[in-house]
């Protein structure tokens, strides 16, 4: 914007000769459109990502343990296990005859908050596996 007046400036009647013959220049570090640019770098003391693998592709955690009785939710199918405190709504690959509502089970797997779900309760627990509490 400020090359489209400065060059509306020059090149319109008005002002001393030498005003009329002047070009607009810009500057190295300004862009035609008079938009400056800068480049850009990391500082030395910025923490690096790490690598994208299971562990830390959004919504992982680490495992987690839980123990509790296992109800069934509020929506058909669905299962709830409740520990210390949080509800956790129960997904995964788990053995159906170990993890059923009214069953007594430790569970171990990891939270997943980004996990969309139809049960509409609790927060996602996905289960790798699942024993009888004992």
């Amino acid at each position: 914007m400020l090359l489209a007046l400065l060059t509306a400036c020059g090149a319109g009647g008005g002002g001393s000769e030498d005003d009329a013959s002047a070009t607009p220049t810009t500057s190295p570090s300004e862009s035609p459109t008079g938009a400056t640019t800068e480049e850009t770098s990391v500082p030395e003391n910025s923490p690096s990502l790490p690598p994208l693998d299971e562990s830390s592709k959004p919504g992982s955690t680490s495992e987690l343990t839980i123990t509790g009785t296992v109800q069934s939710g509020v929506e058909s199918g669905c299962l709830i296990l409740e520990h210390e405190g949080t509800v956790y709504g129960i997904y995964g690959s788990y053995d159906s005859s170990i993890v059923y509502a009214g069953a007594e089970v430790t569970l171990h797997g990891v939270i997943d908050e980004g996990m969309m779900t139809t049960c509409q309760q609790g927060t996602p627990f996905v289960v790798s596996e699942a024993e009888t509490a004992g």
